[in-house]
Formats: C-alpha cells, structure tokens, sequence
C-alpha cells in the first residue's frame, strides 16, 4: 500500500510523456520551417505569385502551435498515468538502431535514386524493427516504389530523383 502511493507520488512530479513528445515535435516542426526560408524560395508576397512553400509554411506554424499546446499539456501532467510504463518500456537500442538505418537509408536514396535506394531501405527499416516475414517484407519492398514511381513519375509527371550516381 505504502509502495503505491510513493508510485503515485513519483508519477504525479515526473514530467508527462506528453512534454517529450511535443518538445521533439516543436524542434523538428521548427527546423523544418526555418528550411522554407531559405533564399531558394524567395517570393514577393505582395506582388508576386505565391509560392509553393506557402502552405507549408502554415501547416508547419499549425504544427508548432499543437506542439506547444502538447508541452503545456505535458507540464501540467494531464493524461493517462499508465503512458509513464509505456514511456519506459521503450527499447532505446532499438529506437537508436531503426534511426541509424534510416539515416544511412537517406544516404542510399540519394545516392541511388528511389528505385534501387527505395526497397533497400523498406527492407532495412523492416528488419530493424523486428519484422521478419521476408517472404512477404521483399514483395512489397520492391513495390512500393515502383508505384510510387509509376504514380508520381508517369502518371502525374512529377519528376523524382535518380540519384547523384545516375545523374
């Protein structure tokens, strides 16, 4: 009895899930927005033609204002208690590993292009996250990207990189 409410004590002054998450999602929202002010998207707002960053730009302030309002949520400690067990049961050498593998899968797509880079990195994502029914993971790693290729490269002529190897 005496052990549950010292859980319950340390459960109400630890910072709720909710803060991280938001904490994370406000920096990457924020790294991405300060992108669209690179000087490559430049555009007149009050003459000229609205660029294509436009709505990204409101969907990434949106996106930093939730993640604000998530962080206060976390502060205040709102939420289920049980998401403090989930947050600890996570398997940071499997988080470190999957994140690992999609920054060298990065690497591989740029170079290589999304056909070849493509199902390398679904396989590799797919594997490091414990998947392992390769008879199925091999399939619709090979096309998924012919899909996408077919969709957006063919049929909606929205050019795609090939890769700095086959440019």
């Amino acid at each position: 009895m005496i052990d549950m409410m010292k859980n319950k004590e340390t459960i109400g002054k630890q910072l709720h899930p909710d803060f991280y998450y938001g904490v994370a999602l406000l920096i990457i929202g924020g790294g991405l927005l300060f992108h669209t002010f690179n000087e490559r998207y430049d555009f007149d707002l009050l003459f000229g033609d609205v660029s294509t960053v436009f709505f990204p730009r409101i969907v990434l302030i949106l996106w930093m204002l939730l993640s604000c309002i998530l962080i206060a949520n976390g502060l205040r400690g709102r939420g289920n208690p049980e998401d403090h067990a989930r947050l600890k049961a996570v398997d940071i050498g499997r988080f470190l590993l999957v994140l690992i593998v999609i920054i060298v899968s990065v690497v591989v797509l740029w170079l290589t292009g999304l056909l070849i880079g493509g199902p390398l990195m679904m396989i590799a994502v797919g594997l490091a996250l414990g998947y392992r029914r390769l008879a199925l993971l091999v399939p619709v790693s090979v096309a998924m990207p012919l899909i996408i290729w077919f969709a957006l490269g063919k049929v909606a002529r929205i050019s795609l990189p090939m890769g700095i190897l086959w440019s």
